[in-house]
């Protein structure tokens, strides 16, 4: 993984801009390090679920310590060459199709190995459920002499006879460490898996979230569905950003699990659940015909380069860590904590 946004160089998150007006971004998390590129996005098919174990994905070779440093090792030599072969040997999911995104971005801009620095993570503590087919990891993102004030999840997963990461979302710079919900542990230290479909005790259940958070991300529902809600820099930033953008486009957009992508949920201490999910995000903008000629572009982005003064849509793909609350909570709601997203395919005239 490539952390566009905590690092210098590389590609980072653009804006639009219409006329010589500038405008938040097109992606509304570049706070949260979003990474820009050009591939077509993955068709959902199925109902995501948490993935069975196969035989080989119960067997650890390597401890979880272990496990992290190869991937940092190996992510600063694909990430230096920007090579999509070593990028799929220890990323998976939603986080190669985001990076393996990135790459291509960063290929067609003329990045070059030189312009690369190294990093890694530090601080990393662990959890895993008693299966131990994936593992949980919060870190801190490390360059030099730099060090991220507010950690990130890692989430392993055994897939095809390796460990490979495949959700990396960044904390949210409002919350720190302490505000993070605390792990459910057996008496062995093992974690409880919570079934995507499972709302036991819980105010909805980790699918229920995925398709009520979809609504919730474009703005649309009720006002009793949008107060289970905390308020969270994705939804609010989007909303900023659509407001802006309507002098200047029509904006269209769509939101929805990304159900190719496995969810992985684990009950917290509470009696609550942390919920991993990836959601695929569709946004189009019509620029507004008329006398005066509006255009609108993404900054830095491999494919969507120049100018458009019709139209420009862009995909991307957001991963998102969400607390789901027990029913008894007060105040009742769910609170995104963390996201990491990239721009995967996009075009424009």
């Amino acid at each position: 993984m490539q952390r566009f946004g905590r690092v210098a160089g590389g590609v980072l998150a653009g804006c639009l801009v219409a006329g010589c007006s500038g405008l938040p971004g097109l992606d509304p998390t570049a706070a949260w390090k979003a990474a820009e590129s050009a591939t077509a996005s993955p068709k959902a098919s199925g109902t995501s679920q948490t993935p069975k174990p196969s035989p080989s994905a119960t067997e650890q070779p390597l401890t979880a310590q272990a496990v992290i440093a190869d991937y940092i090792e190996r992510n600063n030599k694909a990430n230096k060459t920007l090579d999509d072969k070593l990028l799929a040997t220890y990323e998976g999911g939603s986080s190669l199709a985001i990076d393996k995104a990135g790459y291509l971005s960063a290929r067609r801009l003329g990045t070059k190995a030189g312009d690369y620095k190294p990093f890694e993570y530090v601080k990393a503590t662990f959890v895993a459920p008693a299966s131990k087919r994936w593992f949980l990891a919060t870190a801190y993102w490390k360059r030099a002499k730099e060090t991220a004030k507010d950690p990130t999840y890692l989430l392993f997963a055994h897939q095809d006879g390796a460990w490979k990461q495949v959700y990396a979302p960044d904390i949210s710079e409002a919350l720190d460490a302490g505000d993070l919900p605390k792990i459910q542990k057996d008496a062995s230290g093992a974690a409880a898996e919570v079934d995507q479909a499972d709302g036991t005790g819980l105010l909805m259940s980790p699918a229920q979230f995925a398709r009520n958070y979809s609504v919730h991300l474009t703005g649309k529902g009720s006002n009793a569905a949008k107060s289970r809600f905390a308020s969270d820099e994705l939804t609010t930033d989007a909303a900023s950003s659509r407001a802006n953008m309507r002098q200047f486009a029509k904006v269209t957009e769509h939101v929805a699990p990304a159900k190719e992508y496995p969810s992985y949920a684990l009950r917290t201490a509470d009696g609550g659940a942390l919920v991993f999910t990836t959601f695929a995000r569709t946004q189009v903008y019509d620029v507004h015909q008329g006398p005066q000629r509006y255009y609108v572009y993404r900054k830095n982005s491999g494919l969507l380069r120049g100018k458009y003064y019709k139209y420009i849509k862009v995909g991307e793909l957001l991963q998102v860590a969400a607390h789901i609350p027990p029913k008894s909570a007060s105040p009742a709601q769910v609170k995104v904590i963390g996201a990491y997203t990239g721009m995967v395919a996009g075009r424009g005239e």
